[in-house]
């Protein structure tokens, strides 16, 4: 279940609702949780996560978008100085002031309402709302289930 609460806008002055993650997992949690779905051993699963960013990084500097099936598209884009320049000739990497890299979501199938979705949202997502006065998890293994109630409640995020 995914978790949301209400969170107030001072630039609208309006309402909305807003995700709320409960908890971070991290490479080791996801090579146990791996291991027990395959044949695939956890020291073997944690050597592929750790390589992983390194090759992905040199990828992306030769030009190449990488590509991770049933999770979606990474690519860089640049963000270049405010003002440009009159003539094409006088373009450069001069201008780049910052690089991104970028994540487009795997899309798959048709989801409600006939239109297409994120490949890593499940189909039975549910959400539960989570008041402002229950504090988020923090465990070593990086993560918890379910939130732990705050027994003094604070004042409400916004």
């Amino acid at each position: 279940m995914a978790f949301y609460r209400e969170k107030f806008s001072k630039l609208t002055g309006l309402w909305t609702v807003s995700s709320v993650s409960v908890s971070q997992y991290n490479s080791k949690r996801l090579a146990k949780d791996i291991e027990k779905e395959s044949t695939v051993s956890y020291t073997d699963i944690m050597a592929v996560l750790t390589s992983l960013p390194t090759v992905m990084q040199r990828y992306l500097a030769e030009g190449h978008t990488v590509k991770l099936e049933g999770i979606g598209t990474f690519y860089l884009t640049v963000q270049c100085t405010k003002t440009g320049v009159k003539k094409k000739e006088d373009c450069s990497q001069e201008q780049i002031t910052n690089v991104k890299v970028q994540f487009r979501p795997e899309m798959e199938g048709t989801g409600r309402k006939g239109q297409r979705r994120n490949a890593l949202v499940a189909d039975d997502l549910t959400w539960t709302y989570l008041p402002a006065t229950e504090k988020k998890p923090t465990t070593e293994e990086g993560g918890s289930d379910t939130p732990t109630p705050d027994p003094t409640p604070g004042p409400d995020e916004g």
